[in-house]
């Protein structure tokens, strides 16, 4: 396995189509197409099931798909470090819930990008299932919660800050003439939650 090779799955797979990835990659589309065949041979796996002109990642493929994503991102990350650039190369994935990303993510980004302009940065909703295997796996690299606590065993786990919990209600809601309302208060009430936070 080359890393050519993943690098051809790899941006086939971002257009789904063998001609766009040869025109992207300045390659012929036969080499496109030998390169896959290639890689489909050593893995003895489909990597893409062709439908008429149509081109689908297989489950396989899309598990590949991770595999060449971090390839390539170290590789940019190693030509970083080794030839000492002044800025960062290579991406990371984040996962982190709307609600903190919309709040606090935008000057975090701005900063990061101001010293980081060729880094890349991944946001995916967050939530915690099999957030210990995407983390001890690489398939991302941070991860952001709400919640009371967490321990993922062989991660690292850090609480950066608490926030006030608020219910918010319309004014018809005879809670909001309450100074103050207690869990017990919101039975029967209708609680809009949202479940990736």
């Amino acid at each position: 396995m080359e890393f050519r090779q993943l690098r051809t799955f790899r941006v086939v797979a971002d257009n789904l189509s063998f001609s766009k990835a040869a025109e992207q990659l300045f390659m012929a589309q036969s080499s496109v197409s030998a390169q896959i065949r290639l890689l489909e041979e050593e893995l003895d796996l489909k990597l893409f099931d062709r439908i008429g002109r149509r081109v689908v990642t297989t489950d396989a493929g899309l598990k590949l798909y991770e595999y060449a994503r971090r390839i390539e991102e170290m590789t940019d990350e190693i030509h970083s470090e080794v030839t000492g650039a002044k800025n960062v190369r290579g991406s990371l994935t984040i996962r982190i819930p709307e609600t903190l990303a919309t709040i606090y993510m935008p000057q975090v980004v701005d900063r990061f990008h101001e010293d980081n302009p060729q880094a890349k940065l991944n946001f995916i909703n967050c939530s915690d299932v099999q957030l210990r295997e995407e983390l001890n796996s690489g398939r991302i690299d941070l991860a952001f919660l709400m919640t009371d606590s967490i321990h993922l065993g062989e991660v690292n786990v850090r609480m950066l800050r608490t926030e006030n919990l608020v219910l918010i209600s319309g004014p018809a809601n005879s809670l909001s003439k309450r100074r103050k309302v207690m869990p017990d208060d919101l039975y029967g009430q209708t609680v809009l939650l949202p479940k990736t936070d």
